[in-house]
């Protein structure tokens, strides 16, 4: 699902894009019928509430997840990071909770 990874120095932005997979592809649709952000703020839950890494969707692409690490970082925080990502990733791919999760979020979207 990640397209690409663009930017300068350690601000960057990962590009995400629609999943492949039919399996996948009918919640991720259906949570972008609701708000187009949805795939993307689950995604920030998930890594600030798992993880312990504060990050957002960029501007008003909510297909982009915003990286801007502090000016001073270790390369081991950096590795920690990746290793989040990647994380965050297999669980929308694999896990049975990300989607689910994601619905009781589109749930309190839907009744604000």
């Amino acid at each position: 699902m990640i397209q690409e990874i663009r930017g300068v120095g350690l601000l960057s932005g990962i590009v995400f894009k629609p999943p492949r997979s039919l399996k996948l592809r009918v919640p991720f649709e259906a949570f972008r019928r609701i708000h187009s952000g949805m795939f993307g703020q689950a995604l920030v839950m998930r890594m600030f509430r798992d993880h312990g890494y504060l990050t957002q969707v960029c501007g008003n692409n909510f297909m982009v997840l915003k990286v801007a690490p502090p000016l001073v970082v270790t390369d081991a925080q950096i590795d920690g990071f990746v290793s989040a990502i990647h994380a965050v990733v297999d669980e929308v791919h694999s896990s049975g909770t990300f989607w689910p999760e994601a619905l009781g979020l589109a749930r309190r979207v839907i009744q604000v």
